[in-house]
């Protein structure tokens, strides 16, 4: 038995923002995308197979860090696509899922975090991210600004690369200066 895995990679802007502003920054980021050929509109969508709107363009060779040896079977790979959602969503790690750390003194997430997802429903049906504070030197933040990429983020619009090799530094600084405010990254594995 093979067993298949899937992964992906979503950049998201954690401020709110209007839906106007939110239908413009996702008109951006297509037009990035598109104009340096990383995508390119999904001609081929199936709802298994192919479900995203935008499949890799001519030069996605240019948007990972190095073109891997199975970067060819990459392209023919199923859901290999972006999405550019313009919608407030939850993005989870699902299998990666890991407590963020203190940003300033690396310590694991106090156990308000841990411990309950109370504060996760609160921020999606609320709309305000919660904060937490670190037990070990008291820094607070709100939990986009804490250490890491395997934990929850909620917020819009959102960029996300479906089984995609590792995007490079240079494309995700664009990404995030496109999305403007601040903005978190989420790696997910399931």
């Amino acid at each position: 038995m093979i067993h298949v895995s899937e992964h992906s990679v979503t950049v998201v802007r954690l401020d709110d923002t209007s839906s106007a502003a939110r239908e413009e920054i996702v008109l951006g980021v297509q037009g990035l995308l598109l104009a340096r050929g990383v995508i390119v509109p999904n001609d081929c969508r199936d709802a298994l197979w192919q479900p995203s709107e935008w499949k890799p363009g001519p030069a996605a060779r240019t948007a990972v860090v190095e073109p891997v040896d199975w970067f060819d079977s990459f392209l023919d790979t199923a859901n290999n696509g972006v999405d550019i959602r313009g919608e407030r969503d939850v993005y989870h790690p699902v299998e990666n899922d890991e407590a963020p750390r203190c940003a300033k003194c690396a310590a694991a997430a106090p156990a308000s975090y841990t411990d309950s997802a109370d504060w996760l429903e609160a921020w999606m049906t609320a709309g305000h991210e919660p904060g937490f504070t670190c037990d070990q030197c008291g820094w607070s933040g709100p939990v986009g600004d804490w250490s890491g990429q395997f934990g929850v983020l909620i917020g819009a619009p959102a960029v996300t690369f479906l089984n995609w090799p590792p995007c490079s530094p240079a494309l995700i600084t664009d990404i995030r200066g496109l999305l403007g405010g601040r903005t978190g990254i989420v790696v997910s594995h399931w």
